[in-house]
């Protein structure tokens, strides 16, 4: 099972230095990834900007009493595990913190032991509700084949196509390249009556048009040079079966006209031949392309058109549906570790963070083929940021830079000399920058550096300017 990786992060507060410094440097050993904060503020600002596991959280801090902190955890609803260090005899304060969802505390002095007894058993609970989440997702989940959803907008239009499946009327899918128009079809086709029946897929895209009404339906032997033997065409082939038409926005004009006969009237004629053969299909057919519009352009038949569009089927793209992605990346991992020999068990939160930034413009074809390409590329059990292309990396660059407010307000009295708002925006990208750069590397400051090809003392600059 592959799962989002855990990182066994834990974020000490603590204003006392000698522990912070104690617990991190035997925390580490252990191999646990440590932020320290000296004080409330930065630790609240941790949370807010970072994603840990754990916290150890002492409740007499200088500046933030750590009760309030706990609450502002739970008003943010900010995912990680309390662990609260108290002074000794300080048991109401404990209490307290225990109502506001702490995992556990410890009194001060402590044994470095002790608590890391406790520390385990927060991570055995993060692992039970991980699985907890699993379970829940998993029973949530719609799965045929790849198509694979959690998604209200897919679960309702297979809920359309599976009752319309149930009827003969033609249907019509639209959706963008690489959505899994074919799967649906299939999806209809294994839902119908017809499903021990021939399910015959046409491209309309990958025959030349001198071929195209041969492979539909047949020729004659002798009919042309070249046809030797008779042929049987794939409407033939499909009877009492399910013809895909992929990509019928593709097929030239003459052929639209022949594909109109069959629906209106259920018969064909063979190239050579004077006889009309009777065929039993239900069609299904596909595009990519807006029909209504080449309709009025006239380069699609009208007649056609409202033919096919008796149930129209939207698959909404990739991008609209994100809480697919990594449900689909387990799915496709899993098979690649069959075909390839692998046992890649995990993908690491910062590559999670921008396979679900990134818009894929081709859909799941282009998610399956970048999944292979981490696949591949993984020299070990865990997928991280080294396996994501450069230019999934770069394209959350240029999200994130989208994301600026360039603008000034129309309505403002006093509008902002030039150099003042160039200035504004200068700072607010490069605080903005910096900051998503340290999330997705979880504030490992040299492959901060190495992703903005900047020196690392450049960046650390960068975030003493911002106070990151």
């Amino acid at each position: 099972m592959v799962k989002l990786d855990l990182n066994r992060s834990i974020l000490i507060v603590d204003d006392e230095e000698s522990i912070r410094t104690y617990l991190a440097m035997d925390l580490e050993q252990d191999g646990y990834e440590v932020h320290k904060a000296e004080n409330g503020r930065k630790g609240m600002g941790l949370l807010t900007k970072i994603h840990v596991d754990v916290v150890l959280l002492d409740l007499n801090l200088g500046d933030i009493n750590g009760i309030e902190i706990l609450r502002e955890i739970q008003r943010l609803d900010i995912q990680v595990v309390p662990i609260v260090i108290t002074a000794y005899g300080d048991i109401r304060s404990a209490v307290e913190a225990m109502k506001l969802s702490a995992f556990d505390y410890i009194t001060k002095p402590f044994d470095a032991d002790d608590i890391k007894i406790v520390i385990e058993k927060a991570f055995k609970f993060i692992g039970l509700e991980n699985h907890i989440n699993l379970l829940e997702r998993q029973v949530d989940q719609f799965q045929y084949g790849e198509l694979i959803t959690c998604s209200s907008k897919m679960k309702d239009m297979l809920q359309l196509a599976e009752k319309v499946s149930a009827t003969d009327s033609t249907i019509l899918i639209h959706g963008e390249t690489g959505t899994g128009k074919e799967l649906v079809s299939s999806f209809i086709h294994r839902k119908s009556a017809r499903n021990d029946k021939p399910f015959v897929t046409i491209d309309c895209t990958s025959l030349p048009e001198n071929l195209m009404e041969s492979e539909l339906f047949g020729h004659e032997k002798g009919a042309f040079t070249g046809a030797i033997n008779l042929k049987r065409g794939l409407f033939e082939v499909a009877n009492e079966g399910t013809v895909f038409l992929d990509e019928i926005g593709e097929l030239p004009s003459v052929l639209q006209s022949k594909i109109l006969r069959v629906l209106e009237s259920r018969t064909f004629r063979r190239i050579g031949s004077e006889k009309y053969l009777m065929t039993d299909v239900r069609v299904v057919a596909a595009t990519n392309r807006n029909l209504g519009k080449m309709v009025e352009q006239g380069t699609f038949r009208s007649d056609l058109y409202y033919r096919l569009n008796v149930v129209p089927i939207e698959i909404p793209p990739l991008r609209e549906r994100k809480e697919d992605i990594m449900p689909l990346v387990e799915s496709f991992v899993a098979k690649l570790n069959k075909r390839v020999g692998k046992s890649i068990s995990s993908v690491s939160n910062g590559a999670a963070d921008l396979l679900l930034q990134y818009q894929w413009p081709g859909n799941i074809r282009e998610l399956k083929n970048v999944v292979e390409h981490m696949v591949i590329t993984c020299n070990g059990d865990h997928i991280g940021l080294n396996e994501i292309s450069s230019e999934i990396k770069a394209s959350a660059t240029v999200e994130c830079f989208n994301n600026f407010d360039f603008s000034c307000d129309e309505k403002c009295e006093i509008w902002p000399d030039f150099q003042t708002k160039k200035k504004e925006i200068i700072q607010n990208f490069e605080k903005s920058y910096a900051l998503g750069l340290l999330k997705k590397n979880a504030y490992n400051i040299s492959q901060c550096a190495r992703d903005a090809q900047m020196h690392r003392s450049s960046f650390q600059r960068l975030m003493r300017k911002y106070d990151l």
